[in-house]
Order: C-alpha cells, then structure tokens, then sequence
C-alpha cells in the first residue's frame, strides 16, 4: 500500500511542475531557398545582433544546419519591491537555429535569472528557471512579472529580427 502511495505521489509532482517559458517555431520560407543559404542568413543575424561577452556561440555547424549559443539581458528593476536591489542581475538564456532547404527552426528557452549581491552585503534575489507560472513561489511577485516581461519583450524583438534577416538574401548571394 506504501508503494501505490509513494507512486501516486510521485506521478503527482512530475506533472506538477511548470512549464519552462521558450519560444519556438518551424518558419517556412521560399522552397528554393537552400539550407546553405538560411545557414549564412542565420549565421550572419547572430553575428550581428550578438556582441556582449555574455552572448556565446557554442555550436556553428553548417552540415548540420545548425547555430546554437547563449544569450544575456541585464535587469534593472524600474520600480520599487521588497529586494529591488538584490534582484539586479543577468537573464541567461540558449537559442538554437536549425536550417533545412525551404524552413528554418528556431528555439530560445531556458531563460534562468540570477541577481547579484545586495548593497552592503544584504541577500540574493534570484529568480532561477523562467516558467509560464504568474506567481514565483518565493520571491517578490512585482519582480518575477518584471524579469519575465524583459525577457518576453526580448525573445520578441529578437525573433522577429531573426525572421526579418531570415527572408534577405544573404550578401553572398546577390550579384555585385
């Protein structure tokens, strides 16, 4: 009887957990537009939208057809909540692009926030792994919504910048 309990309260708490906050994608684009060409269209959107020491390409396989890496948002908490301070800090996160003739997939997930030490030697307050959850089981909620705002405004804007330089022929292409 011990061991159906055990199970069901296991089972339980796998399902219990939330869903991590990522975006991600399959975009088609123009059939005949080839692998090698999206690789050198994402490859190039990297290079030019990432320049911090944060921001690292990790994997850059053109057999593949694959660019992966990590990312970084400085937040700078804009109102006042009980460990403002405290919360000041990185939002790490991964992106991966994959190509294949006529689509490409992109996948940013695994948005993790880490504050830095209070004024004076005070706490940390860190948010950890982003989920979908509307409230954070421990920390101040006005920065929890705060964080996840930032990083959702971000995955935005970077998005649809990869979708923009997804649909340009990449300069290697055009005739000059």
């Amino acid at each position: 009887m011990k061991f159906i309990y055990s199970l069901i309260l296991l089972t339980s708490s796998i399902f219990s957990f939330s869903q991590e906050l990522k975006y991600e994608e399959v975009v088609k684009v123009d059939s005949l537009t080839t692998k090698d060409e999206l690789y050198n269209r994402a490859r190039s959107w990297y290079a030019d939208t990432f320049h911090s020491e944060k921001d690292v390409m990790s994997i850059d396989d053109k057999n593949l057809g694959e660019i992966s890496g990590n990312g970084a948002i400085r937040y700078e908490p804009r109102g006042f909540y009980f460990g403002a301070l405290c919360a000041t800090g990185y939002i790490s996160y991964k992106i991966n692009i994959y190509v294949k003739d006529g689509r490409y997939k992109y996948n940013f997930h695994s948005f993790i926030h880490e504050g830095t030490r209070c004024p004076g030697g005070g706490g940390l307050v860190s948010y950890g792994l982003l989920t979908q959850d509307k409230e954070h089981p421990k920390q101040p909620n006005k920065g929890w919504r705060e964080v996840k705002d930032l990083a959702n405004t971000t995955a935005e804007r970077l998005i649809s910048s990869l979708n923009e330089a997804m649909n340009k022929k990449h300069e290697t292409t055009n005739n000059w």
